[in-house]
C-alpha cells in the first residue's frame, strides 16, 4: 500500500526529472522510485560501456545513493537532471577504472556526450538492464527447491497465469499459489542485490571501515526498500487534518511489513521551540516505543534513517513535542503529527 494519493503514479510518470527531484527534496520519497525506474537502465548502460555487468550494477547503486543523499544540492538552473546524474555516473566509472589500474576510456567524456550516446542507442539501455536483471533472477531461482523454482519459472519466464501453471503441472491452483508465494519470500534476500550491493573494503582503519560500512549498508537497505514494490508509506498529519494533506506540516513513515529498515521524513515542520524536542513514537503490540528524535532544518525538512529493533508493524505513530531530557516509556506530550489521522 502506497501513500493514499490516487493518480500519484500517473502524475509522477508525467512529471519531468526536475519536478521529481523537487518532490524528493521536499520529502516525497516516492519520487525516488519514479527516477529509479526511469533512469537506472540508462546509468547501467553507460557503466556497461567500460565495466562488467556486476560492476555496472554496483555503480548504478552508488549513483542513486548519491542522488538520494545529495538531492538538495541539485540546481536545475545549472543544467538538466540527466546531465547531473550522468556526470555522477561518469565520475564513479572513472574512479572504478582507476582503482582497477585501467586507463579510463571515457576520461574525456562529458554529460552531453553521454546523453548523445544514450540517444544513439535508443532502447538499448532498457534491454540491457532487463536482460541483466533476468540473469540475476535466473541464478537466484536455480537455488530454490525444485517444485518452487519450477512454478516460479513458468510464471515469470513463460508469462503463464497461476491457472495455466496449475494445469501444466497438474496440481491444484492453491498448491501453485503456495509454491510461488514461498519462492518469492525466499528470493527477497538474494534479489535485494539488484539494488543493494555490499560495499567493498576501503583502505582506512578497521574501526572507521566498520563505521563507514555500517552506515553505507543501512543507506543501501533503505534505498532498496524505497525503490522496491513492497514499501508502504504511512502519512502523519496534524490532529484534525485530512489524511491526504499535501501542504503544511506532515511526515511520512516508510517501511516494509516484516522488515526493520525505516525511513522517516519531515516536511514543513517548524523547529522545536527552545527547551523542547520532537520525538517519534510507535505503538505496537499495545506498548509505545521511542524510535528517535528528528530535527527539522530551516526549510522544515528532516530525515531519520534507522533499523527498528523488531519487525512490529505500527498500530499508531506519533510525533510529539516534549521537554528535553530523558524520555519516559510513553509519549509525554500531545501529538504534533499522528497516524492514523484523527477523525
Amino acid at each position: 500500500m502506497k501513500v493514499e494519493n490516487p493518480g500519484s503514479a500517473a502524475r509522477q510518470e508525467a512529471a519531468t526529472d526536475e519536478q521529481l527531484m523537487a518532490e524528493l527534496v521536499s520529502g516525497e520519497q516516492e519520487a525516488l522510485q519514479a527516477l529509479h525506474r526511469r533512469l537506472a537502465p540508462l546509468v547501467f548502460h553507460i557503466a556497461c560501456r567500460s565495466l562488467d555487468a556486476a560492476a555496472a550494477e554496483e555503480i548504478t547503486q552508488d549513483v542513486f545513493l548519491r542522488v538520494w543523499q545529495k538531492a538538495a544540492s541539485f540546481d536545475p538552473a545549472r543544467g538538466s537532471f540527466r546531465s547531473w546524474i550522468l556526470q555522477i555516473a561518469h565520475h564513479r566509472v572513472i574512479n572504478e577504472l582507476r582503482e582497477r589500474g585501467r586507463r579510463p576510456r571515457v576520461d574525456g567524456a562529458s554529460a552531453t556526450s553521454l546523453l548523445e550516446v544514450s540517444a544513439h542507442d535508443a532502447g538499448a539501455e532498457e534491454q540491457l538492464w532487463t536482460e541483466y536483471r533476468k540473469s540475476v533472477i535466473r541464478r537466484a531461482v536455480s537455488a530454490l527447491p525444485r517444485e518452487q523454482g519450477q512454478a516460479l519459472r513458468l510464471a515469470f519466464f513463460q508469462d503463464l497465469t497461476h491457472e495455466q501453471v496449475a494445469s501444466f503441472l497438474e496440481v491444484p491452483l492453491g498448491t501453485v499459489k503456495g509454491r510461488i508465494r514461498l519462492a518469492m519470500e525466499k528470493l527477497m534476500t538474494p534479489l535485494a542485490g539488484l539494488v543493494a550491493l555490499l560495499l567493498a573494503g576501503i583502505g582506512v582503519s578497521t574501526y572507521s571501515w566498520h563505521q563507514h560500512r555500517s552506515a553505507r549498508l543501512q543507506d543501501e537497505r533503505a534505498l532498496a526498500m524505497l525503490t522496491g514494490s513492497r514499501m508502504e508509506a504511512l502519512r502523519l498529519v496534524p490532529p484534525g487534518a485530512r489524511g491526504g494533506i499535501e501542504q503544511g506540516p506532515h511526515a511520512n513513515y516508510r517501511a516494509e511489513r516484516g522488515g526493520t529498515t525505516v525511513v522517516f521524513t519531515l516536511s514543513n515542520v517548524p523547529p522545536a521551540p527552545g527547551g523542547g524536542t520532537y520525538r517519534l513514537w510507535r505503538r505496537g503490540a499495545g506498548t509505545w516505543q521511542l524510535l528517535g528524535a528528528p530535527v527539522p532544518d530551516r526549510q522544515g525538512r528532516g530525515r531519520l534513517l534507522f533499523e527498528a529493533p523488531d519487525q512490529v508493524w505500527p498500530e499508531a505513530l506519533e510525533l510529539t513535542l516534549e521537554p528535553r531530557g530523558p524520555a519516559g516509556p510513553a509519549p509525554a506530550g500531545a501529538p504534533v503529527l499522528a497516524w492514523p489521522p484523527a477523525p
